[in-house]
């Protein structure tokens, strides 16, 4: 009987991984949902970043194990981590769920966000107040103090 393993992989070779995998004959599953960003626009994020689903039987398991751009197959102990068909058609559902209803993000008071624009990029940033529309005002440690500075919404992400 086949069991869904749980196997992680580079974040940044997920097309190289769905290759080497359908090379293999392997049968695997990498959850998409759909988000609307602050910015308004609609994009398709991996719901586990790093984490994949494979469909297997332990005769295979070493085959997998060796495959191109699978990192580790997780474990706790020495027992494989595996999933049942129930909590993957859970999964299902909510990536379906997405498609229809795209998960909106949004910002909300005392929230650490990332800075991805302007002279802040690559800060982390708390949300202090959401003063208007376009902006947001920011808690920001300046040499050891704090100061409120506004930010324009699309500079952020979370």
């Amino acid at each position: 009987m086949n069991k869904w393993l749980v196997a992680s992989y580079k974040v940044n070779e997920i097309k190289k991984l769905e290759r080497n995998l359908r090379n293999q004959n392997f049968d695997f599953y990498l959850p998409k949902i759909k988000i609307i960003n602050l910015d308004s626009s609609l994009k398709v994020e991996v719901l586990f970043p790093g984490y994949i689903f494979i469909n297997i039987g332990m005769q295979k398991y070493s085959a997998l194990k060796y495959t191109k751009g699978i990192k580790t197959i997780i474990k706790f102990g020495n027992k494989i981590s595996f999933l049942n068909e129930n909590d993957i058609n859970d999964i299902r559902i909510i990536e379906k769920t997405s498609n229809a209803h795209p998960v909106i993000q949004k910002l909300e008071v005392g929230q650490d966000v990332f800075v991805k624009e302007g002279s802040l990029k690559g800060r982390i940033v708390k949300i202090c107040s959401l003063s208007s529309r376009e902006r947001v005002e920011v808690f920001l440690n300046i040499l050891g103090s704090k100061k409120r500075v506004n930010i324009m919404k699309k500079n952020l992400s979370l």
